[in-house]
């Protein structure tokens, strides 16, 4: 018989520095895209907003290539992997879905790098300071239906 969710559930430190993980990697590859395919090397790529859409969307394709196949095979990001927990359903404890996962899930993780803006400053607070309730939920995670667990 395995354990009910309650007890899987992940410590929120274990949340924490697998968050801090990937708010290190993906930044790190999407720079790297950034610089490879030249999107914003010329001063002509700033006469328009279109220099910020490729750049999102190569942050996207960035975020894709690190954790596509783990959140696809396991419920993980990089640094979820790393710090062996993993995203499930709440209702069934079973692995959640791709879609929630990218589509809910992951439209807040650009949220952790609003901090930059003071007026925008307290959104990533307000998600993450629901992981201290008795469910160890974020706001994502609530949105989602999903719940973290030890691995």
């Amino acid at each position: 018989m395995t354990q009910p969710l309650a007890e899987r559930l992940a410590g929120r430190g274990r949340r924490l520095v697998a968050t801090l993980i990937d708010m290190l990697l993906v930044p790190a590859l999407s720079v790297l895209l950034i610089m490879t395919t030249g999107v914003v090397e010329h001063a002509e790529a700033y006469r328009n907003a279109m220099w910020m859409v490729y750049v999102f969307l190569l942050a996207v394709v960035s975020y894709l290539i690190l954790n596509g196949y783990w959140l696809y095979t396991r419920g993980q990001t990089v640094g979820k992997r790393v710090m062996k927990v993993a995203i499930v359903e709440t209702a069934s404890g079973e692995r959640a879905a791709l879609w929630k996962l990218v589509f809910i899930r992951a439209l807040f993780f650009p949220l952790l790098f609003v901090v930059i803006s003071p007026v925008l400053a307290w959104l990533p607070i307000v998600d993450q300071v629901f992981v201290f309730g008795k469910s160890r939920r974020c706001v994502h995670d609530f949105a989602a239906g999903t719940s973290v667990i030890r691995v």
